[in-house]
């Protein structure tokens, strides 16, 4: 596989990824709300923008190997 068909799968793959983490993150930060852990289910859901935050920046990076 050449380098750049390469670099656009793992891209793509690491795009994916990002965002199931994402729903995960979001997951344990209602149950982390429910058992009273408030602060740790506001660090889960920042934690959430973050990775999709990456995910949009992993697809602009794959914009520019089109």
């Amino acid at each position: 596989m050449e380098n750049k068909e390469k670099l656009k799968a793992l891209i793509k793959h690491w795009s994916e990824h990002s965002l199931e983490h994402r729903e995960n993150f979001l997951k344990w930060a209602e149950r982390a709300e429910e058992m009273g852990f408030r602060e740790a289910s506001r660090y889960l859901r920042e934690a959430a923008k973050a990775m999709e935050k990456a995910a949009k920046n992993l697809d602009k990076a794959l914009e520019f190997l089109s």
